[in-house]
């Protein structure tokens, strides 16, 4: 039990600090968990460049959202066209998980703020609003170990 808890702590600490070095949410989200899947870090950094701030900063689908649930297709969906019938649950389970702690799974309602021009994420990084986003990341990843079971491909 207490080498789970270390690793998840190590896991999330990993996401957090993956994020505050540079990378935007989903590729730190990506790089954290894919290899467990067998997505190698650099694919799952490509992958993820164009999603961070709500997918390319519009303030949509917050990127740490948006890597889970393509971490949970991962781990839990196929190639079969109807593999959609047993993720989407998953999905809409975890968004739904999200909403109830954050209020939305989009960044503009986690941010509270409109970021979706240069000037107005200068602002937020200036006023710490993207202090947020490292709590997200944390919450995010400790529900994908804890209850997605995340770990075990």
């Amino acid at each position: 039990m207490f080498q789970e808890s270390k690793t998840m702590q190590s896991r999330a600490s990993q996401v957090v600090s993956t994020f505050t070095g540079g990378y935007n949410c989903c590729q730190s989200m990506l790089a954290t968990y894919s290899e467990i899947h067998g997505l190698d870090r650099e694919t799952a950094l490509k992958l993820g460049s164009g999603m961070g701030g709500g997918v390319g900063h519009a303030g949509e689908l917050c990127g740490f959202v948006n890597a889970a649930c393509l971490l949970l297709g991962l781990k839990h969906g196929s190639d079969a066209p109807d593999a959609k019938l047993k993720l989407n649950p998953i999905c809409l389970q975890f968004c739904d998980d999200v909403k109830a702690k954050y209020g939305s799974v989009n960044c503009i309602g986690i941010l509270k703020r409109d970021i979706r021009t240069m000037e107005a994420t200068i602002q937020a990084k200036e006023e710490g609003a993207f202090q947020i986003c490292g709590e997200c990341g944390q919450f995010i990843a400790e529900l994908l170990e804890t209850k997605y079971d995340i770990l075990n491909p």
